[in-house]
């Protein structure tokens, strides 16, 4: 399942809501409502509690739940920037971003301390991704591992050895 399927959407739940008010008006039962709105008995008595204390304006949506980001677009923006340029721009002696050392950007740039959560959510949003870089040994012979590629592993290969690569 998508992760935008999960989220809600707050104009169609408050649409929902404001259809049972108008159901309400028209004294319509609380379990008639609830079927034609598709939802639980349980709800509509929410719903209906909140239509009697203040009418139609009970049922809006009260908007964003939760603490406001502290991370504005624009600051945002400035730290996708940031990464674009890479660390060694940031001043860190590799070219590798880590989870430390963006929540360290942040913490410098702006004195916000983001927790390791907020930093993948955030990068993610920016639409990065998480990468590694591939290893080798130090000693690797790329040439040589070409040459037994194409003139070594043949010949064993006629005589019936078999080689995984």
């Amino acid at each position: 399942m998508q992760i935008s399927s999960l989220r809600r959407d707050r104009k169609k739940l408050e649409r929902r809501r404001l259809r049972a008010g108008q159901l309400f008006n028209t004294g319509m039962r609380q379990a008639t409502v609830a079927k034609r709105c598709g939802v639980t008995r349980a709800a509509v008595c929410q719903w209906h509690a909140a239509w009697k204390k203040k009418g139609q304006n009970g049922l809006t949506s009260k908007g964003k739940t939760g603490a406001d980001p502290k991370l504005d677009n624009t600051k945002r923006q400035t730290l996708k920037q940031i990464i674009i340029a890479g660390p060694k721009n940031a001043g860190y002696s590799t070219d590798f971003w880590t989870l430390a050392r963006i929540k360290d950007v942040t913490k410098k740039k702006w004195k916000i301390n983001l927790g390791r959560g907020s930093v993948w959510r955030t990068v993610i949003a920016l639409g990065f991704s998480a990468q590694k870089p591939i290893r080798h040994a130090k000693e690797r012979n790329e040439k040589a591992i070409r040459d037994w590629k194409l003139n070594e592993f043949p010949r064993l290969k006629k005589m019936g050895t078999e080689i995984r690569l």
